[in-house]
Parts: structure tokens; C-alpha cells; sequence
């Protein structure tokens, strides 16, 4: 097998992977009703299938990336990915309901490390270029495409063979992922001398977990019940501790001009503030055609279809535009397509009609999202230290987590109705819609202001520093 060649292999392997943790952060909502019936439970035990695999997700990524620049992101990629086919095979044999909440957070602590380990690889296969941009394109598409992936298959599988097939349909492609990994991956050594921040890493994953995990429980419980008010204030105490803690480290999880300074910290946001519109998008969307218009779960994850399409299609894009237009360009956007796709959601009638209404507004919507997930990707790569790829694969994935569960709590706590009358519901429906519009604006407006998200320059493409045999990089101070 030629180098090229094995180094695509490679890619795929990784991209295979990231689709799957992708895909499981949303094919469950379909089939949660089968769920509730199948394992004889309530509404407010079976909201955890979601957020107990969010909050391990999204807690652990900052972790798992800071221990893939110690260690190696090789190993750290086939013991994320053993982890996440394990825990997925134990969710398909689940009896129980304690059985599948217990797969679901040790399937989404697999996701965390595969997900942050295959970043930081990529971006070691390829330096910065446009080859690098290609390839990033290709990875955004996973992110862009994946959650709406997710619903259809979560419908179609569910239908098909009920919804213990969603969970084992991981393991396959997982078993072979992790296998391939050992032979088409590059032993990776620690990219940065140092040691884990032990007390920063335990108060960063247990922060960010207890917060996404207040988010969560917030949908059905508010924001009010003593429970949700504890788990917040929880994360608050975690999360203050966890910045008191990076002050005083000589060697810090993520320092603070990561977190303050440069590119990364806009392109976070970014991705951050697009999630929030998929996540609250998906719910609201989906209500609106399975409640109002009258969808099956298969027909609604169909409907949503031509959005993961586009999106493809928006990465393509945006991919070969990146050699010439700033990512700042591609990310701003992007960002007003997804707007002005939610402003057309937000006029959704009560007797509304699929192609009329939802259609067009879709294709506009899946244009914007590959289109802002390539500009802010490629953005925060651009000038990073190849020592810095763990953490920066942490923090941009933990963006999209923290997206999502802050914008769906948040614009569903704003909407809510008590009434069940089809006029009311789909007001709030719509009202949803619309704040995601300006979540989005509101975005664009930050990035915007922000001049140092710009593409590459000619020299960095053709000579990057970091494929120079003589450059030995450091991490920035």
C-alpha cells in the first residue's frame, strides 16, 4: 500500500468513527417512544437515554483531548473507539432501563476520547494547505450531516427491526475501525512534554458534565425544581473552580490565551451557536411535522433529509472555496444563510404544507450549516501548533455538545405552552424558530468582529511550518 494511499485509509477510518459518535448523539430521539414502551417506563427516566450520553461527551472531551497531546493519539483513538463498540453492543442487549443508562454514559465517554483522538490525528496526516482544507471539509460534513443522520436512521431502524438495532449497528463498523486503526495509523508520540492537569481535567469533565446535565433535566423538569437548581449551581461551583485551578497551574488542561486570545476561541462560539440552532431546529421541527402536519417517525426522519443533503453539498463548497476566501467570510455566511433559513421556519403555518413550508427553508438551512462548520473548522486549525491539537479537537468538540444542550434547554424553556391545541403548539413551535434565528445573527455579528479569521496565506500553503523537518514546535505562550 502506497503512503497516499494508507494515508487515506487512514482518514476514512477516523472519518467512520466520527460519524458514528455523531450519529448516536441524535438517532435515539426517534425512537425513544419505542423505548418508553418496550422497557415500561416514564417520560422523565427515559429523557437520560439523551443526556446521560451528552454529559459524558461533552465533560470528558477537554480531558480526552489534553491526554491525546500527552500520550498519543493513536492509542488513545482504538481505546475510545473499544470503548464506545462495547458500550454500544451492551445499549442493544439492555433489559432494562438502568442497564441502557449505564451503556449510553460509557458509550459517550468512548465518544469523547474517539472523537478528540481522531481530530488531533487528522491534523497530524495533513499540514495546513489546501489539502488539509479538503480533508477538514470532508470532516465537517460528518458534523454538519451527522445529527440529521441520526433521525432518519433512528426511524427507518426503528420501524424496521425495533430500537435495539440502532445501538447494534455500531458494533460492526466499530470492531473494524478499532482493528484498522492498529495498522493504518501512525504511531503517534506525546506531542508536548508535560503532565495532566489532574485537578483542572477532574473539575473541567465534572463541571461540564453536571451543567449539561442540569441543561437536560431542565426540558421536562424547569428550571425552578430544586433538583435542576442544584445540579446548576453544582456546575457553577465546578466550573469557578476549575478557572481558579488553570490560574494557578504550571501546566493547565487549557490555558488562558487559548480560551481568550486568537481564532479558536471565535471559531468555538461559532460551532457553539450553530449547534444551538440544529439542536433546538430538530426538536421543534420535528414536533411541528409529526404533531401538526400529521408525520410518522420514519416520514419525519425522511423529511429531514434534504438538510443532511445540502449540508454535504455546503462542505463541497465551502472546502474549495477556503484556498481563496477567508474562513472568517465562509463562517459569517454561513451563519445568515442558517438565519434566514429559521426566519422562513418561523412563519409556519397550522395547516402548513411539507414542500411549501419546511422545503425550501431546509435547503437553505443544510447550505449554511456545512458552510459555517467549514469556515469555522478550517479557522480554528489555521496557525496551530501541532502540540496544540489535542486541546484545540477538546475544545471544538465540546462546543458542539455544550451547543447543543444549552440551545435546546434554553429556546424550549422560553416556548413552552401548556396547551395541547394545534394553534398554540404550533406558536410555540415557531417562536422557537425564530430566537434560533437570532441566535444565529447574533454569531455572525462576533465572528464578523473578529479580523484575525482569515484563510491561509500563499507561503503557509505552500511551505506550512509545521511539515518543514527542521521546525520544532512549541506550545504558544
Amino acid at each position: 500500500m502506497t503512503a497516499p494511499t494508507r494515508r487515506r485509509a487512514a482518514i476514512g477510518v477516523l472519518c467512520v468513527v466520527q460519524f458514528m459518535v455523531v450519529l448516536d448523539s441524535t438517532i435515539t430521539t426517534v425512537a425513544l417512544d419505542a423505548i418508553r414502551v418496550d422497557l415500561a417506563t416514564d417520560e422523565r427516566t427515559l429523557q437520560y437515554v439523551l443526556s446521560l450520553y451528552a454529559a459524558a461527551f461533552g465533560g470528558l472531551l477537554l480531558f480526552a483531548g489534553r491526554l491525546t497531546d500527552l500520550t498519543g493519539g493513536r492509542r488513545v483513538f482504538v481505546a475510545g473507539a473499544t470503548t464506545f463498540t462495547a458500550a454500544s453492543l451492551l445499549c442493544a442487549v439492555a433489559g432494562t432501563m438502568p442497564m441502557l443508562h449505564a451503556g449510553r454514559s460509557v458509550q459517550g465517554a468512548g465518544a469523547a476520547f474517539a472523537s478528540a483522538a481522531a481530530f488531533a490525528l487528522l491534523l497530524d496526516l495533513y499540514p495546513e494547505g489546501p489539502g488539509r482544507n479538503r480533508v477538514l471539509g470532508v470532516w465537517s460534513a460528518l458534523g454538519a450531516s451527522g445529527a440529521a443522520a441520526g433521525l432518519i436512521l433512528g426511524g427507518l431502524l426503528t420501524d424496521l427491526a425495533g430500537w435495539h438495532l440502532i445501538f447494534a449497528i455500531n458494533v460492526p463498523p466499530g470492531i473494524a475501525a478499532a482493528a484498522l486503526a492498529l495498522r493504518l495509523l501512525p504511531p503517534t508520540p506525546s506531542r508536548t512534554a508535560g503532565r495532566l492537569d489532574v485537578p483542572g481535567a477532574a473539575t473541567a469533565t465534572l463541571g461540564t458534565s453536571t451543567l449539561l446535565f442540569a441543561l437536560t433535566r431542565s426540558q421536562t423538569d424547569g428550571w425552578t425544581e430544586p433538583g435542576t437548581m442544584a445540579l446548576l449551581t453544582c456546575a457553577a461551583v465546578l466550573l469557578l473552580t476549575f478557572c481558579v485551578v488553570e490560574a494557578r497551574s504550571p501546566d493547565p488542561l487549557v490555558p488562558l490565551p487559548t480560551l481568550t486570545r486568537g481564532p479558536l476561541p471565535v471559531a468555538a462560539i461559532a460551532i457553539a451557536s450553530l449547534m444551538a440552532v440544529v439542536g433546538s431546529q430538530g426538536f421543534f421541527l420535528g414536533l411541528y411535522l409529526q404533531r401538526i402536519i400529521g408525520l410518522d417517525p420514519t416520514a419525519t426522519g425522511l423529511a429531514i433529509a434534504p438538510s443532511a443533503l445540502l449540508a454535504l453539498l455546503g462542505t463541497a463548497l465551502a472546502a474549495r472555496l477556503a484556498a481563496r476566501v477567508p474562513a472568517r467570510a465562509l463562517v459569517v455566511t454561513g451563519l445568515l444563510l442558517v438565519a434566514a433559513a429559521q426566519a422562513l421556519l418561523g412563519n409556519l403555518p397550522v395547516n402548513g404544507s411539507y414542500v411549501r413550508d419546511v422545503l425550501p427553508a431546509l435547503l437553505l438551512f443544510g447550505l449554511g450549516l456545512g458552510t459555517t462548520f467549514v469556515g469555522a473548522t478550517i479557522a480554528g486549525t489555521t496557525g496551530l501548533a501541532p502540540a496544540e491539537a489535542g486541546r484545540a479537537s477538546g475544545l471544538l468538540n465540546a462546543s458542539q455538545q455544550i451547543g447543543i444542550a444549552v440551545g435546546v434547554a434554553t429556546l424550549v424553556s422560553a416556548t413552552a405552552v401548556t396547551s395541547t391545541l394545534p394553534q398554540a403548539l404550533a406558536s410555540s413551535y415557531t417562536n422557537g424558530l425564530r430566537l434560533g434565528a437570532l441566535v444565529a445573527v447574533a454569531a455572525a455579528i462576533t465572528t464578523a468582529a473578529k479580523t484575525r479569521l482569515t484563510a491561509p496565506t500563499a507561503h503557509q500553503e505552500k511551505t506550512p511550518s509545521s511539515a518543514r523537518p527542521d521546525h520544532h514546535p512549541t506550545t504558544p505562550k
